[in-house]
Order: structure tokens, then C-alpha cells, then sequence
């Protein structure tokens, strides 16, 4: 049995009824200004359609007027999210976007990703929301531009500089696409947030990566939980009525084990004494996975990560005034502990 388990068992009975709700209020961090979802306006470029427009026995100046028209999208596309190369045998290179036009399975995928999305009315909505409350919190910042494309799974949601965003529509077919499965083989915990409804809370977490710097090297693993945690924040600050089951991709009952758990998952973290330690590997802790190090096999991936959201969530709640951008320029880990007075109840 190991230290986690030994805790549960003994608090297991008083979690059965936990339902403190005193640090997950949607309490929202203070405003630069506030903006109105109706003045935003969302701008979608189907990519993929247009990519798919061009013929193959004209390709190079198709491609060429493609580029033309898209020059900041099309070659991180091209070069990045296809992966060829910019330099080389350009007769190879044509031949390669020739395959992707022409071959069976890229064809049917592209036909599965119109079928599945004729419009994006539903993404424009959320955006909208999104965008408006991500401009309240940073009005200096740009609202960006969004292609859709089709990657072949290799990507979800990408951001170049802060000014784009792309979306591979292929990663959001739904949890019963019939290729997932196979593809997926060795990560099919991943499989159910392959969904629509994941999809403006991946563009909110490819924002987040534009004002939240990632831990160094040096990091304790407090300052990792904390900044996933901010993360979190953030996707919830900009998307307030996305369930929080949701924001973290987390099924109902993975998220109540959490809420059932917290105070056993904070003591084990204690009790392991690894809060500062600042070995990269104490990583396993925040990243996605079927289930945590060290914790039982019915807990989520990343639970040190649902962790420090709970700690910023205490924090921003006993710091009303603070905005968002004030929480995310605080660097000091151990100050936002000890100013959240953070103490789960059992």
C-alpha cells in the first residue's frame, strides 16, 4: 500500500460526504476594463477548404496564390504542422502536397472534417466569449486571427506569436471516430477530449501560453502546480460558463474523486516533502496521463496541477483586487501559498 493509499483509508468515511465549495467559487479576478462579447468580432479562416480548392494539375501556383494570400499561416502549415521541409527538392515537396490532395484516407478525412463541421457557428460563440473577456483582462493584447486545418492528429490548437491561432478540426471528430482508437493506441485516455466541446477551451489554453511563462529548469514543483494552476485560472477567467470538470478535461467523476480527495491529495504532497523539490521529474505530478503518480489508479492525470488551481483560486478569493495580470507577473510560489491560506478541510 503506498502513502497515498494509507491516507485514504484512513480519511476515507469523513470524504464521503465532503462538499466544501469554499475555495472553487467562480470568483472572477478584477477587470482592466470590461468589454462586451457583442463588439468582438471572430474571425474563422477555413484553411483546410481552401487547401483542398487547389487542383493538382495546377499545384505550385495554387499553393503559391495560397501563400500569397496567407503568408504568416500557410508556412508555419507548410514547414511545421506537415513538417516539410522549406529547403530542398521542391519536386518532392510538390509531390508530398500532391499525396495530401489526392490520396484516399487525406481525402476522406477531409470529407469526414466537412461533414462533421459544415459551419463553426457553436466555436464562434464561445470565441466571442472568450476574446471579449481575454481583451477585459489585457486590452493591450490582439484578438487573434483563427485558421482551421487538418493536421492527420498531429496537433490540436497551435499559436503563432499572439496575433494567430490554428485549429486541427481532425483532433475534434469525437471520442467514437473510428481511426482514434488505432492512432491513439499507447494515449487513448486522451480519446474522450477529442470533442467539439473542447475546442474553444484549447484556443483558451493556447492564449494562456501567450501571457504565462512556462517553469524553468530551477522550478520547484510547487511553482509548477501553481503555474498550471494559473493556467487553469485564466481558461476559466476568459471561459466562465465552461464546466470545471471541463476546463481541465476531467470526466464528472474524475472531478469528484479531486474534490473528494483534496485534502489527502495536499497531505500526501506534505507528507512526500516534495512541495520544493526541483527536479524536473516531479513533472509526472502536473502532466497528462490515465492517472497520477503515487495515487490510486482511479485518480486523473495532472492532480498536482487541479491542486494549484485550487490554491489560485484561494488566493484570488482572498485577494479580490487582483487582476489577472497582477497573478499571473507574481513569480514567487511560496508568497501565493502562504497569502492564499490554503488549508483544505476534511
Amino acid at each position: 500500500m503506498n502513502p497515498f493509499q494509507k491516507i485514504i483509508g484512513i480519511a476515507f468515511l469523513m470524504l464521503a460526504t465532503y462538499s466544501c465549495t469554499c475555495n472553487r467559487s467562480q470568483n472572477q479576478a478584477k477587470k482592466e476594463k470590461e468589454i462586451n462579447a457583442s463588439t468582438v468580432d471572430v474571425n474563422i479562416v477555413r484553411f483546410e477548404k481552401e487547401l483542398h480548392a487547389c487542383k493538382p494539375e495546377t499545384i505550385e501556383i495554387d499553393l503559391e496564390k495560397l501563400n500569397q494570400k496567407h503568408k504568416l499561416f500557410y508556412p508555419i502549415y507548410y514547414n511545421q504542422v506537415l513538417n516539410i521541409p522549406a529547403v530542398g527538392d521542391k519536386t518532392a515537396q510538390l509531390k508530398v502536397m500532391q499525396d495530401l490532395l489526392t490520396n484516399k484516407y487525406s481525402v476522406a478525412l477531409y470529407d469526414t472534417v466537412q461533414y462533421k463541421f459544415p459551419d463553426l457557428k457553436f466555436l464562434e460563440d464561445d470565441l466571442q466569449t472568450c476574446f471579449a473577456n481575454y481583451k477585459s483582462y489585457f486590452p493591450k493584447k490582439p484578438i487573434p486571427k483563427i485558421y482551421t486545418c487538418i493536421s492527420e492528429f498531429s496537433y490540436s490548437v497551435f499559436t503563432i506569436a499572439d496575433s494567430l491561432i490554428g485549429i486541427s478540426l481532425d483532433k475534434y471528430l469525437g471520442s467514437k471516430y473510428i481511426y482514434y482508437a488505432s492512432v491513439f493506441q499507447e494515449s487513448s485516455y486522451m480519446i474522450p477530449t477529442f470533442d467539439k466541446k473542447f475546442m474553444a477551451i484549447d484556443v483558451a489554453n493556447a492564449l494562456a501560453s501567450n501571457v504565462i511563462d512556462a517553469p524553468n529548469d530551477k522550478s520547484t514543483l510547487l511553482d509548477k502546480m501553481l503555474t498550471e494552476g494559473k493556467i487553469l485560472y485564466f481558461m476559466q477567467s476568459v471561459l466562465p460558463k465552461k464546466k470545471d470538470a471541463d476546463i481541465i478535461k476531467y470526466t464528472e467523476q474524475q472531478y469528484k474523486w479531486c474534490i473528494e480527495s483534496e485534502a489527502q491529495i495536499w497531505t500526501y504532497f506534505l507528507n512526500q516533502n516534495i512541495l520544493y523539490d526541483t527536479r524536473f521529474e516531479q513533472f509526472k505530478y502536473v502532466k497528462d496521463g490515465p492517472y497520477t503518480y503515487g495515487m490510486p489508479k482511479e485518480s486523473p492525470g495532472k492532480v498536482g496541477a487541479w491542486l494549484g488551481w485550487q490554491i489560485i483560486r484561494k488566493y484570488m478569493q482572498e485577494n479580490p483586487n487582483t487582476t489577472l495580470k497582477q497573478l499571473i507577473d507574481e513569480k514567487d510560489g511560496q508568497k501565493i501559498l502562504t497569502a492564499s491560506k490554503y488549508k483544505p478541510k476534511t
